[in-house]
């Protein structure tokens, strides 16, 4: 399995497997116990009672794919998702679209809030890039290496990408985005509230520029001796 940006092979040891599946639960449970700081228990809990529902509806029309992927649409994951979608601002219409849609129009149950959300927000004109685009954009970016343009398109990425780290996501794989959509829908909801990001402008490296020698200096005048000399022997073999 590789990176998303493709640099290496993905590493096979199961020790280093290991601790970097550890390493992504950590992030989720780090990012999960701030949000969790940021709501009542009282708003939590009915989040939460709202994606439970979601998941008996998701049982109910795709009975056997919900069984075999039962550890996706847990309690504690509809507590997740019910913190992602208060984070992300999904109100009451796009949650019921997002249900419709998800019910009616997909082959496969979302297996993840950050799906769900767009299905909530799906033709609705947003400046802000989907979470696969700007989750691909920061990867690209953070592999890059040197004093190169990096084209982030939103403000948004770059900040997301600097919160999480950008040796993080230039390692990072897809089983990653839901951690880096959880962090991308709290930047984007800071955004909408007034925050205001900025892309700085690129350092460039600019050629040298020619210089003009100074015609009273010692290398113009030894200049101006060696092209008189060469001048000379033209004329004498001409």
């Amino acid at each position: 399995m590789q990176t998303i940006n493709q640099l290496a092979p993905q590493v096979t040891d199961s020790i280093n497997e290991k601790h970097k599946n550890n390493s992504s639960k950590g992030f989720r449970e780090n990012l999960t116990s701030n949000l969790e700081g940021k709501y009542s228990p009282i708003v939590i809990q009915a989040a939460t009672a709202k994606v439970m529902k979601l998941f008996a509806e998701f049982k109910k029309e795709y009975d056997g794919l919900v069984d075999y992927k039962q550890h996706r649409y847990t309690a504690q994951t509809a507590k997740e998702w019910g913190l992602e979608l208060l984070e992300a601002g999904i109100n009451k219409e796009q949650f019921a679209k997002g249900a419709y849609l998800s019910i009616k129009r997909q082959k496969y149950p979302p297996e993840r809030a950050y799906t769900f959300i767009e299905l909530c927000r799906e033709g609705e004109v947003s400046e802000y890039p989907n979470t696969q685009t700007a989750f691909e954009i920061a990867c690209r970016n953070c592999g890059m290496r040197g004093e190169v343009k990096r084209d982030w398109q939103h403000p948004v990425i770059l900040e997301t990408a600097n919160r999480i780290g950008w040796g993080v996501l230039a390692q990072a794989t897809n089983g990653f985005i839901k951690y880096f959509e959880q962090v991308y829908s709290g930047v984007i909801a800071e955004h909408q509230s007034g925050a205001e990001f900025t892309i700085p402008e690129a350092r460039r490296i600019e050629a040298p520029k020619k210089t003009k020698l100074n015609d009273d200096s010692p290398v113009a005048q030894d200049w101006e001796k060696l092209k008189a000399r060469m001048l000379g022997k033209r004329r004498e073999t001409a």
